[in-house]
């Protein structure tokens, strides 16, 4: 289930630099009324680690990236 949230996020562009070989550093997903970040922590697996967000803390424009889901 989180890897296909990370997908996702990843095809609609909700992504931070940098790039860390093929892996963006920063990934968020939104899911109803709550944004997780996930962070990459090991470049050469892939592997990031999740939290959500207090809405104060969403990146910008998060919410248009996610409307027509």
């Amino acid at each position: 289930m989180v890897s296909g949230w990370l997908r996702l996020a990843i095809r609609r562009g909700a992504v931070g630099a940098p790039w860390e070989g093929e892996f963006p550093r920063y990934v968020w997903y939104m899911h109803g009324d709550t944004v997780f970040e996930a962070r990459l922590v090991n470049r050469e697996t892939g592997s990031y680690k999740g939290y959500p967000l207090d809405s104060d803390e969403w990146p910008k424009g998060i919410e248009s990236l996610y409307a027509a889901a």
